[in-house]
C-alpha cells in the first residue's frame, strides 16, 4: 500500500513538473515601434535583433525551444503596454525587449512589477528609469551622461561660451536639458543666450531674427531626429554658417540619407559603437550587417543586436526561465559580454556604464570626432608637403 502511495505521489510530482517545464519555455517579446513617429528607430533596432538570431542560429547558439514573438507598439505608448500584457499573458513572454523611447519606456517601467516580467531597452536613456523598478534593464547610457558630454564638448573643443538652444519632443527633452545646463552654465560658465521651440506654431519664422540677434557660432538641438532635421534644414536656409551640435537621435540610417549634405558638419554624441573601428567584434558585425541588409548600422542596430544577443545568454542561463532567474541572470550571469557596442556589466539598478564619445558627420560618414581630427592633421600634412615639393 505504501509503496503504491509513494508511487502515486511520485507520478504527481513528476506531471506537475513536466507541466511547470512546458509553460516555461524561453520567449522573448519584442515590441518595438516599427510604425508611427518613431518607426526609424524601432525599424534599425529589429534589423540589428534580427541579425543577432541569425548569427546565434548559424553558430547552434539558439537556447532549446527560444522564441521570438514581434509586436509594432505604433510609436504609441498606451499601445505598446497593451500589447506587452498581451504577450505575457497570452503568449507566455518571460522578457521584453522594448521600450524603446522615453515616452515608451516612461510608460512601461510602472506597470513592470504589475505583470512581474523584466524588461531590457535597447535605447531608452530618461534618467532614473532603472530606480523606478527592479525588472528594468538598459543597455543605452542616461540622457544625463549625454547632456554632460555635449556641453562640455562646445566649451572646451569648440569654445562656444554662448548658444542658442533648439529644444524639440518635450518627453525627450526633459532628460537631457537640466543635465546639459548644468554642465555648460553652471560647471563651465556657458550662456544660453536663447531657446527655439521646435514645437510652438510659426517657430521657423523666429530663427532668423534670433540669428541676427545673437550671432551664435554654435547652436544645440534637442530632439529627435526629424525635428532636428528641420531645425537644420531652417538653420540651412537661414545662412546659418557657424557649428550645429545634437543629439544621438540624428543618428539613424535613414535620416542621415534624407539629410544628405545638410547632415555635413553636424557633432553629436554617441555610445561608443563607431563602425569605422577596426576592431572585433565591431568589424564582423559591420560587414555581416551590410551583407544581410545592404546598408552601414546605425547606433540603434547595433544596440538591437546587443539586446538580442544578452537575451539569448540570459536564457542559456536562466533555468527556468522565469522572472526570478532572468534577474539573476542578469545581475550575476552576464559578466563577460562584450558587444558591438562595447562590455555590457550592469550595475545594481540596472544601467550600463557607456560614455557618450562625440562624433561628426564628414563626407556623408559618421567618423569618431578623434579619428576626424588625426585625418583631418594627415590632409594638413600631406598639403603642406606638397607645397613644400611644389616650391622646391
Amino acid at each position: 500500500m505504501i509503496g503504491r502511495r509513494l508511487i502515486a505521489i511520485f507520478g504527481t510530482v513528476f506531471t506537475a513538473a513536466m507541466l511547470a517545464g512546458c509553460g516555461s519555455k524561453p520567449v522573448v517579446g519584442v515590441v518595438l515601434p516599427i510604425t508611427g513617429s518613431a518607426s526609424g528607430y524601432g525599424v534599425s533596432i529589429e534589423s540589428g535583433m534580427r541579425l543577432a538570431i541569425k548569427d546565434a542560429r548559424e553558430t547552434g547558439q539558439l537556447p532549446p525551444q527560444f522564441e521570438v514573438v514581434w509586436e509594432d507598439s505604433e510609436s504609441d505608448p498606451a499601445k505598446g503596454i497593451a500589447e506587452v500584457r498581451r504577450l505575457v499573458d497570452e503568449r507566455g513572454a518571460k522578457l521584453i525587449l522594448g521600450a524603446a523611447t522615453s515616452s515608451e519606456a516612461r510608460a512601461l517601467v510602472e506597470v513592470l512589477d504589475d505583470i512581474n516580467v523584466v524588461c531590457l531597452s535597447p535605447s531608452a536613456s530618461t534618467p532614473g528609469l532603472t530606480k523606478r523598478s527592479k525588472l528594468f534593464y538598459r543597455i543605452y547610457p542616461s540622457d544625463e551622461l549625454e547632456g554632460h558630454t555635449a556641453g562640455k564638448f562646445m566649451i572646451d573643443r569648440l569654445g562656444a561660451t554662448e548658444t542658442v538652444l533648439f529644444v524639440g519632443n518635450h518627453d525627450y527633452v526633459a532628460g537631457i536639458e537640466p543635465e546639459f545646463r548644468r554642465q555648460y552654465e553652471g560647471s563651465l560658465g556657458g550662456t544660453v543666450v536663447a531657446t527655439v521651440d521646435l514645437e510652438s506654431e510659426g517657430w521657423d519664422q523666429d530663427v532668423s531674427g534670433v540669428l541676427k540677434e545673437h550671432k551664435p557660432t554654435v547652436v544645440y538641438i534637442v530632439g529627435y531626429a526629424e525635428e532636428i532635421l528641420e531645425a537644420i534644414r531652417q538653420l540651412r536656409a537661414d545662412g546659418f554658417k557657424g557649428r550645429i551640435v545634437t543629439t544621438s537621435a540624428f543618428f539613424t540610417s535613414q535620416i542621415l540619407r534624407d539629410a544628405g549634405e545638410l547632415a555635413e558638419g553636424v557633432f553629436f554624441p554617441l555610445p561608443p559603437f563607431d563602425r569605422t573601428a577596426e576592431t572585433e567584434p565591431v568589424v564582423s558585425f559591420v560587414h555581416r550587417y551590410m551583407d544581410t541588409f545592404e546598408r552601414a548600422p546605425d547606433v540603434f542596430a547595433a544596440h538591437g543586436y546587443d539586446a538580442m544577443k544578452i537575451a539569448i545568454q540570459v536564457f542559456a542561463i536562466a533555468i527556468p526561465p522565469e522572472t526570478p532567474e532572468i534577474n539573476k541572470a542578469l545581475h550575476f550571469g552576464v559578466t563577460d559580454f562584450m558587444g558591438v557596442t562595447g562590455p555590457i556589466l550592469f550595475d545594481d539598478h540596472g544601467d550600463v556604464k557607456h560614455y557618450p564619445k562625440m562624433f561628426i558627420v564628414k563626407d556623408g560618414q559618421v567618423l569618431g570626432y578623434r579619428r576626424y581630427l588625426d585625418a583631418e592633421r594627415k590632409r594638413i600634412l600631406r598639403q603642406v608637403q606638397n607645397l613644400l615639393i611644389s616650391e622646391g
